[in-house]
């Protein structure tokens, strides 16, 4: 079934980290726009920490993810080896 209501193509798909992406490059060109001087009060370096930390979260949970995958897996097979 058709809906005739919508007869154009679906929109581009929502990219979160895109988005984020392109707000944070248009906010940092408004800030570099600034008198000079101004631009200078602006300090990264919280933001660039919480990004990084963030990210390392992100890493420590697949490692979680890992090692209950590999705990499991060894659970299920004691005898490794036993067959070929």
């Amino acid at each position: 079934m058709v809906n005739k209501k919508y007869d154009h193509e679906p929109v581009e798909e929502f990219v979160f980290e895109d988005w984020l992406r392109d707000g944070l490059n248009g906010f940092r060109q408004k800030v570099e726009g600034c008198k000079p001087g101004e631009a200078k009060k602006f300090d990264t370096s919280e933001f660039r920490q919480h990004m990084r930390n963030a990210r390392k979260e992100q890493l420590l949970a697949v490692r979680s993810l890992l090692d209950s995958a590999i705990d499991w897996l060894d659970k299920k097979d004691p005898n490794p080896g036993s067959k070929a």
